[in-house]
Parts: structure tokens; sequence; C-alpha cells
């Protein structure tokens, strides 16, 4: 049998000790959450755009709501530029992909759902894990676009929990 730590605990460990990310002993904060009704006119394509995140966050979790009220209905969870920065799409299934939303969803964690954003990528900064070589300083619109047509009117709640990167 063989003993195994983490990167956090090999650091800690080391002979000088190694310092470990300043996020990765950050206190949690939480965006919004961003909450809104949908309706049966909303439609496949909708884009639904719930909170903005910095670009040197680390995202620890997505957690998405919903009311049982919704009969159907799925979303990709994704990240777009803000509208101050032209509103374009930068993955649009960076967290889930057709999350089914229909039935009713209590903080349902949605943030490696589509394994684009991976858990090896956990401990990186946004700009990190979507694959830029540098930090634009800028925020991101955490949006949802709706991949199947709401089946009835409701409530969905999205909010992300992170850190930030420059802790």
């Amino acid at each position: 049998m063989a003993d195994i730590d983490s990167t956090l605990i090999s650091n800690r460990a080391a002979t000088p000790r190694v310092a470990n990310s300043p996020w990765t002993n950050a206190r949690l904060k939480t965006t919004g959450p961003g909450q809104m009704e949908v309706s049966t006119a909303t439609d496949a394509a909708d884009e639904l755009r719930f909170c903005r995140i910095a670009s040197n966050a680390v995202v620890h979790g997505v957690l998405v709501s919903s009311d049982a009220a919704i009969t159907s209905g799925a979303m990709d969870v994704g990240v777009y530029q803000t509208d101050d920065n032209g509103g374009a799409v930068v993955d649009a299934d960076f967290f889930a992909s057709a999350l089914a939303v229909g039935g009713g969803l209590t903080k349902s964690d949605a943030t490696h759902e589509s394994a684009v954003y991976g858990i090896e990528d956990r401990d990186k900064p946004l700009w990190e894990a979507l694959g830029l070589s540098a930090d634009p300083q800028i925020d991101y619109d955490v949006v949802a676009t709706v991949t199947t047509d709401m089946g009835a009117a409701g409530t969905i709640v999205v909010e992300v929990l992170y850190v930030d990167g420059g802790a």
C-alpha cells in the first residue's frame, strides 16, 4: 500500500516548503445568484445571462436550480464576453451541455457536466482554463443557451462559487 499526497500536502511537507497557489486557501465567494423567469416563449438558441465573473476567478462550482413547474427544457451553460466587450460566445457549453432543467433542480452541480471544464482545471484561473496565454483582466458573463424549448413558465437560478485568483 502506498501513501500518495495531493500537491497541497506535498508542497507543505517538502523541505524547503513550496508555496501553494494563493487561491488554494482563499475564502470561497459566490456570484449573485442570477435569477430569471422563463416561459414557453423561451426557445432554443435564446441566451440567458445570469451572472458575471472576473477572468482571474478560480471556479469551484456552478450551481443550477429550477422550478418544478418547468416541465421540460434544457440548456448549455458557458462563458460569454460581456456586452461591453461585444457579447460574443467564448465557449457556450464550458460548464454544462444540454443540462435538463425540467422537473426542478436544487443547486445541481453543473461545474464539470460537459467535461470541457475538467476537474483537472479546478485550480486554474478562468482565463487559463479557457486556454488563454495571459489574463485579459476582464469580466465574463455566465450564460445559459437554451437547447430545448421550455415546457412551462418558471424560475431558473445560476450561481457560481469561486475564489479570487489574485487572493
